[in-house]
């Protein structure tokens, strides 16, 4: 095996594969990348039996060949050395590595033994999305998932998919963030969940202005193709909970405010807030909102947030006071496109529903924390 390649594509690819190699003592080829010299292409591929990642880059190849190599140092070799022209021969399990002034020999593993990894989005079986619709979908929901592996179906994002749409739902029993999508293709896929990492890595990737998404049920796993980037990863087993019931139907107020305000509110709140379990309340007056937080150690706040409401209901003197997480409001407001926020409610004890007048297809839902008030 023989080949020639930049510097500059062979850094850029290994910084990819990179996020996937893992470091199991008992598995140590999964702490390599995978190197395939084939025609006029070199495919990096690295996996950490979860997740997956195939890429290719152009090369002068003299030999075909293929052969793992410590992902780690080859990263760090290659990302050290100047542009230019890299020359790499490998005979038997070793790998000689020539550029410039540099040369360098270090032990591979041979291929034969590592883990298959999908280098193509199966051609009868995928559909097309514009990648920036669903990259921005994505960022709107994966801040939602569950980090608490005791209940793996919410550790990562729902896709369910019915005719020409598809929704991405993410909940931490806590919140929930959905989002609806079109496209112009009939789909026969079930739905299936994506683990947070996989979408994390997702939406990293720079390349193209279209995704191509396959689903197989029979083998567990998605794939997303970029370009010539492939990601692939196992789904997780099990059932996605009956978000659909706990979306209020209709509620009795109606807030709009400038996001700028009610972000500003927030954080002020939080200096207090975060040393009294994160509370911070939100006090709905005739034609104010206040943000009220308080610790027992360092004194309390409030910020008054100019509000637009609509409701049929009489609001009393005291107002009606609804009990958040701040850290919750934080993080839907780092994903609100528009200029504006809407806040709908109906009780201290009812969810909170958060809508981008200019997203219209995203829904946030925040559930209130029970409070003495």
């Amino acid at each position: 095996m023989k080949f020639t390649v930049l510097q500059t594509d062979l850094k850029e690819s290994l910084s990819l594969t990179s996020h996937f190699i893992t470091n199991k003592v008992q598995l140590p080829i999964l702490g390599n990348v995978f190197l395939k010299a084939y025609k006029s292409r070199l495919t990096l591929a690295a996996t950490n039996l979860e997740t997956s990642v195939s890429t290719s880059i152009g090369a002068k190849i003299e030999e075909e060949g293929e052969i793992t190599v410590n992902g780690k140092v080859l990263f760090d070799i290659v990302s050290n050395l100047r542009s230019g022209n890299i020359e790499i021969l490998v005979s038997g399990e070793e790998v000689n590595i020539k550029s410039n002034n540099f040369k360098s020999n270090i032990m591979g593993i041979l291929a034969t033994d590592y883990p298959q990894v999908p280098d193509k989005v199966p051609a009868g079986n995928q559909i097309k999305l514009n990648k920036k619709e669903i990259i921005g979908a994505l960022n709107k929901t994966v801040f939602a998932v569950s980090n608490d592996d005791t209940r793996p179906v919410l550790t990562g994002i729902l896709f369910k998919f019915s005719e020409k749409q598809l929704e991405l739902v993410a909940t931490d029993g806590f919140r929930l963030s959905k989002v609806d999508l079109s496209f112009n293709q009939k789909v026969d896929f079930e739905n299936f969940i994506v683990p947070r990492n996989a979408i994390l890595e997702l939406t990293k990737l720079t390349q193209g202005d279209e995704i191509l998404l396959s689903y197989s049920k029979d083998d567990n796993l998605v794939i997303f193709g970029i370009e010539d980037v492939v990601l692939s990863s196992r789904v997780i087993e099990g059932t996605f909970p009956d978000f659909e019931k706990i979306i209020p139907k209709s509620s009795s107020f109606r807030l709009t405010m400038d996001k700028s305000d009610l972000d500003q509110a927030t954080k002020l709140s939080g200096v207090f807030a975060r040393e009294a379990g994160n509370v911070v309340k939100l006090n709905i007056k005739k034609d104010t909102l206040i943000v009220l937080a308080e610790s027992s150690n360092s004194g309390s706040q409030e910020t008054e947030v100019e509000v637009k409401i609509e409701t049929d209901e009489k609001i009393s003197e005291e107002g009606i006071v609804i009990a958040y997480n701040y850290r919750f409001i934080e993080d839907y407001l780092k994903s609100v496109e528009g200029d504006d926020v809407v806040l709908e409610v109906t009780n201290s004890n009812s969810a909170g529903k958060f809508l981008d007048p200019k997203s219209l297809n995203y829904l946030h839902l925040i559930m209130p924390i029970r409070s003495n008030v």
